[in-house]
């Protein structure tokens, strides 16, 4: 056999040898956790079932201190005459080092502290299951950039997803947004009652599922419906709504959700007088004069529970968001400054 020959098998071989060993790699890369920014994220098959892709996109580091931790509604019912309110069947987990872990609510009282606030976090429409933890992950390190202290964070996942298209999409998730106050306010009342200091960060329908928490908490009523137990009032929790998608007058004191003053020690307004979407808030109900907070901006606010009037710092996101009504434009514009501000000054509520 001549040199020539020989030396073109060779090279032959040695082509065929790469072609497997990319394959190889490949198969390995497919097999392996998913990952988010090259992190891998090992799977705990115990939970897996139950966990319903919330956590699935999930990073931290080992040495991260804060605990980051999701309640879960998307199980429960939707309509607010049928939701059980003693004792809500929350799916929790605590989310560490890429993994989630199944926890029951003793557990998670019994670990939450006096010392460090609580942020919890309420995602807009529109959210699915699978991306709710990735978003939560996005704004926590948005605000972190300027916190000077460690914070947990609870992260409130309700039944967004998409349903349909356009306004009959909106109009059944407004329609839900009774039920997922009513679930937050229990969540709330129990931070509130073991002292934790507690600030609340919401995002358009979130916007909505905060305020009416905060009503629901000081004996508010929701779709004929309050929670039992007592009632609280003088919570001061700091709350900060990002394009909400509620109606200008319902925090006013003959408002939808008045109560919510009651419950309130600061709010920060984050709005946009040329959003899109919130410009069309009012066919929600067919009501030409309806206007959304977070398209007004500040209107009339109820006073809060000594009767002062409530605090509201406030900023307008037209001439950065413009048209689009997207929650982390506001964060890339600078929100996420005044509500790392927000959280700190909550450190030092007592209740």
């Amino acid at each position: 056999m001549s040199i020539n020959v020989m030396q073109h098998l060779c090279d032959r071989a040695g082509h065929v040898v790469r072609i497997a060993t990319v394959c190889l790699a490949l198969l390995v890369i497919y097999l392996s956790p998913r990952s988010v920014n090259g992190d891998e994220l090992p799977v705990d098959p115990c939970v897996n079932e139950r966990i319903e892709s919330e956590t699935e996109l999930v990073s931290m580091s080992p040495t991260d201190c804060e605990r980051v931790f999701l309640f879960s509604t998307r199980h429960l019912p939707h309509d607010a005459c049928c939701v059980s309110l003693d004792q809500p069947a929350f799916h929790i987990y605590q989310i560490e080092c890429g993994q989630s872990r199944v926890i029951d609510s003793q557990q998670y009282f019994a670990s939450i502290r006096p010392d460090r606030p609580v942020v919890i976090y309420v995602h807009g429409n529109r959210m699915p299951a699978s991306n709710v933890v990735q978003r939560a992950m996005q704004v926590r390190q948005m605000i972190k950039r300027t916190l000077t202290q460690p914070v947990d964070w609870l992260i409130f996942s309700w039944p967004s997803a998409q349903e349909g298209i356009a306004i009959h999409d909106v109009r059944r998730k407004a329609d839900r947004c009774d039920a997922q106050s009513l679930y937050l306010a229990t969540i709330m009342r129990s931070h509130a009652a073991a002292g934790t200091p507690l600030a609340v960060v919401g995002f358009s329908f979130g916007g909505r599922v905060v305020t009416g928490a905060l009503h629901a908490m000081a004996g508010g009523t929701l779709s004929g419906r309050s929670i039992p137990g007592a009632t609280i009032e003088g919570a001061g929790v700091e709350v900060g709504l990002v394009a909400p998608a509620i109606e200008s007058n319902w925090l006013a004191s003959c408002g939808y959700h008045r109560f919510a003053t009651k419950n309130m020690d600061q709010l920060f307004l984050m709005y946009n007088r040329r959003d899109a979407v919130l410009k069309r808030y009012w066919r929600l109900e067919k009501v030409r004069n309806q206007t959304a907070l977070g398209y007004s901006g500040p209107t009339s606010f109820a006073p809060r529970i000594d009767g002062s009037r409530l605090p509201v710092r406030s900023r307008d996101f037209s001439g950065s968001v413009r048209l689009r009504h997207a929650e982390l434009d506001y964060y890339e514009n600078g929100c996420g400054r005044d509500f790392a501000r927000l959280i700190q000054e909550s450190a030092s509520q007592a209740y």
